[in-house]
This record gives structure tokens, sequence and C-alpha cells, in this order.
């Protein structure tokens, strides 16, 4: 039996040692599997996420009968909530049903009762940001849904749409969330030990061309474990018997399914109690994070939990060594040094070997020098991204497909300036990643504020506000955002552009020149066109005071 002291002692060491990268590493991961901040921050009251996972996870023909059973069970719902409830189950179509499905996955969270929020916080960046709460299932329901409507209703166009955000919903969660997830054990339990182990560990799975195979085992342990959920009983007990698999997974992606449930099941024999109570001796910090807007969890709790469990699993794995079935499976001995050792772990000991094609996904020196035309194909990469991403965020929200920015192209040259500006001016900082945070902090707050300044002085109006965000200047830069954009820069420094630039050098010098002057040259027309005729309108700039004053 483990000692839960010693989990947590041992935890705290491995989470001090390269403290910030630790941070950054989950947060990576909650940006690429949580799909954009302001989703993976949404910050609805407890009686409303409540009430959208009952919702979720309830079939829609038991969702009339909610409101009086929730009151009989002792829960005090107001006169709105209990309304909607239903009419969600009364007066929705199926369309509408799959809708709110389908928003309700972690990429597009619903709000069933905004009035009912405080204003003050209610728009956050920062407060839940690596949420791994995952829907119960609504995702095939909504493709089930989808189906119907388009079949049977003739919603053909918003259906499309709907039935497109489920169908990618399920491709991330599957392919990108869960693999990433592995990915990230992976790291850890490398870290255990190497104290340079490199932040590419969470693209292990896709280096070592074993997606497919995690990708199916993670489903069904998502899906057995959600089975198991209805029996009330046995749910808890399969949610401690399969901790295991993402850890299991990560030292050996190529297991086969029937091996990672059975070692699963035997590491965790007779420790189920343990690991329950080890969970509930975090509370303090769970609340703590509730008190803090949940930045001590992005700071802390998350990347703690991440060192913990791994440490969870190496001792279950030491003590369970003799009696485990098939267990040389998971016998990398290279991972349990007596001691930490500031090297990294030998590749050539993985028990599945990397892919020779793959090794653009590993993280070169970050104190490389950059080429002229990598700095233009960065500015350029950088810009579309934020594009996708600002488009991405407003179909999700609002359902309407809108060109966002100043700018007609496919670019936010705000995020590109700011990943290039970081990328040159933070240069000298790169060994001293909390110096680099901050003059990311610095960089794309000034940024971001004087570009506000300038389009609301010259245009009258605003592409963006922060008002009723915790800590906004003139809401035209947050506390929150500025965090965000912080970690953004870091993670664009030590891992996004190192990557980029790997992908780049496929290419012919000749051939980036070539790009880099097309590039130029719309760019260029875009902004002399949008100089005189900027993009505007509902859903992309709002009137500034001022100018609203003048026009009555």
């Amino acid at each position: 039996m483990f000692s839960i002291r010693e989990v947590k002692k041992n935890a705290r060491v491995d989470l001090k040692r390269n403290f910030f990268r630790n941070v950054l590493i989950v947060f990576m991961v909650g940006l690429i599997t949580q799909g954009g901040y302001r989703f993976a921050t949404d910050t609805r009251t407890a009686l409303q996420q409540r009430a959208s996972e009952i919702v979720t996870s309830t079939a829609p023909d038991q969702l009339r009968n909610l409101p009086g059973n929730l009151k009989a069970a002792g829960v005090d719902l107001s006169g709105n909530l209990s309304d909607s409830l239903g009419a969600i189950a009364s007066k929705k179509t199926n369309f509408e049903i799959l809708e709110d499905l389908v928003l309700s996955q972690d990429l597009f969270p619903v709000h069933l009762n905004p009035e009912t929020t405080t204003e003050k916080y209610t728009r956050g960046v920062l407060s839940v940001f690596v949420n791994e709460a995952t829907s119960s299932g609504s995702m095939t329901f909504g493709i089930l849904n989808g189906i119907n409507e388009i079949v049977f209703h003739g919603h053909v166009t918003r259906s499309v749409i709907i039935f497109l955000m489920a169908v990618l919903t399920a491709f991330v969660f599957i392919f990108v969330k869960n693999v990433l997830q592995v990915g990230l054990k992976r790291y850890f339990l490398e870290h255990r030990r190497y104290l340079d182990t490199s932040a590419d560990r969470i693209f292990h799975v896709y280096r070592v061309g074993k997606t497919l195979n995690v990708a199916k085992i993670m489903l069904l342990r998502y899906i057995r474990a959600l089975l198991w959920m209805l029996t009330i009983v046995m749910g808890p007990v399969k949610y401690y018997e399969y901790r295991m698999i993402p850890y299991i997974l990560a030292e050996n992606p190529g297991i086969s399914e029937a091996d990672a449930f059975a070692l699963s099941r035997q590491l965790t024999d007779g420790e189920k109690w343990r690991m329950f109570c080890l969970d509930w001796s975090l509370l303090g910090w769970r609340l703590l994070g509730l008190v803090t807007f949940n930045l001590t969890s992005v700071f802390y709790l998350r990347p703690y939990l991440e060192t913990i469990h791994a440490e969870l699993y190496m001792q279950l794995k030491e003590a369970k060594r003799a009696e485990l079935v098939n267990g040389k499976q998971i016998d990398d001995a290279e991972l349990n040094l007596p001691s930490p050792v500031a090297s990294s772990y030998p590749e050539e000991q993985y028990l599945t070997s990397p892919l020779a094609e793959r090794q653009w996904l590993m993280i070169r020196e970050a104190e490389q020098r950059y080429s002229p035309t990598t700095y233009i194909l960065f500015f350029f990469t950088f810009s579309f991204v934020g594009w996708v991403w600002e488009v991405s965020l407003h179909l999700a929200e609002n359902g309407e497909f809108v060109n966002r920015g100043v700018l007609l192209g496919p670019w936010l040259p705000i995020y590109g300036f700011g990943g290039v500006l970081i990328l040159l001016l933070l240069r000298p900082l790169r060994n001293r990643p909390w110096l680099l945070f901050l003059g990311s902090v610095a960089v794309c707050g000034t940024i971001e504020y004087f570009t506000a300044v300038f389009l609301e002085i010259v245009y009258h109006q605003e592409w963006w506000n922060y008002d009723g965000y915790f800590l906004n200047f003139q809401g035209r830069i947050c506390l929150e955002g500025l965090l965000v954009f912080g970690l953004g820069g870091v993670a664009f420094t030590y891992v996004f552009a190192p990557i980029l630039n790997n992908i780049y050098a496929w290419l012919s010098a000749g051939a980036r020149r070539g790009i880099c002057i097309c590039l130029i040259l719309l760019f260029v027309i875009d902004a002399v066109h949008s100089a005189f005729h900027p993009n505007v309108g509902e859903g992309i700039t709002t009137v500034t005071e001022t100018e609203a004053n003048e026009s009555i």
C-alpha cells in the first residue's frame, strides 16, 4: 500500500524542478485540447454548471420531470432555471436539443440562464483554464440528431453546421485530446527522473506512430467508464481501476487493449480507497482555486496533480512488479532511476521506437537564430492561426461566420507582430523562462493597448472590448488576457517556433523566398485597401462612445 504523504512529498519535489516549464506544459496541452482560452475558461456559477451537466447527461424524454425531481431532492431551483429545464424538455425541437448537446462540449460551452450570473467576473479567460472534464456522451447524440435533422426536417444549413461541429468535436476528443493527455503523462514520467525533459514529449504518441492504438484504447476507457457510471455503485470503482491506463500507454503506446486494462486493474487492486483519499486530501487546493478565480489551479494545482499521478503510478508499479501478469510490457527501468539526472531520457530505450519521418515533432535548441524568411513565415503563420482562432470562437459562440479583424484577408497581424517581437526582442531571456514570461506580457500588452487606441482614434470603432473582465484597463487590455498571452509567448518560443521551423525546412530556400514575396504583396495590397475601407460591421466592431455621442 502506497503512502499518501510520500507520494505528495515526492510530487512537490518533482514539481519544483523546472516549475515554470511544468506549468507551461500543462497550459499548452490545455490550450490545444480545450480549443482556445475563452471556451476553456468559461466561468458559470456552480448552479448553472450543475444544471448544464444534468441536461446534457439526461435523455430528452426524461428532462420534463427534472425540475420536480430536483426540488424533491432538496435542490433549490430559481424560477428561471426551472422554466429553462422544462422548456428544454417540452418545447425544443430535435435540432435545438442537438445544438445544446454539441454546445455543451468543452469546446462549445452553453449558458442555460446567463441573466443570473454576476456581471463582474463572468467574462473570464483564466479561471478554469485546464478543465479536464469531458462531456457525457453528447457527441454520439449530436451526430445522430444531426443526421435526423438533415434527413427528416429539412433544416439543412444549420443542421450541417451543427453536425460538422459534432464530428469535429468527436475527432478532437478522440485523436487530439485523449492522445495529448497520454503525451502529457509521458512528459511527467520522464521529468520525474530526467531534469532536461523536452516539451516535445507531449507529442510522444504521434512520434512513435501509435496514434490509432492509443486513441482506440482511450476511447474504450471513456466509454466503459461512462457505462459503469450508469450502475452508480460500480462507477467510482471502475474510475479508479482505469486510472493508470493513460500512464501505461505513455510508457508503452503499442500495448494491446486487453493488457492495458488488465495491468491497470492489477496496479490498482487493493489501492482504490487510498487513491480516493489522495484525491480528497487536495480539497483545500481546489477550494483555494474557487476563491482565486482558479489562478492557483493554473499556476499550481494542475501541474501538481500531474506530478502526483506520475509518482503514484511509479510507486504502484514498483510495489507490484513481482505480481504483475505481463508486467514486462511496462518494464522500462530507465524511468525509475535511483535519483534524478541532469540529462534527458535516452530515446533509444523507448519501448516503442520513434519514426524517422516524425522527427519534425522534435524541439531542437530554442536558442537557435532564425533567418529573415523564417521570421516572415512566422509572422504570417501566427497571423493566420490568430484569425482562425478568432473566427472559430465567434462561430461557436454565435453560430455565424464572421471575418474578424481590420483587414479583409485571413490574417490578424496583431498576433503575427506579437509572436515575432517576442522571438526577436526577448531572445536574451530564452534561458530565463520567468523573465521571458514577464517580457511577453509586456510586449503583448503594449501592442494590444496601443493598437486599440490607434484604431479607436482613426476609425472610431472598437474591434475588442474587455469591459466586464477582471482587472481590465479601459476595456483595452485585461490581466487574465495578458497572463494567457505571456504563457503563449513562452509557448511560441520553446515549442511552436522550433516545430514550425522544422516544417519550413522541408521547403527549399528559393521556395521560402517566393512564398514570402507573394504573402508580403498580398498583405500590402490588403493593408492599403483596408486603410480606406476597414473591415467593420456586426460581430466585428462596435462604435466607440465618443462617436456615438457625436452622431446624436
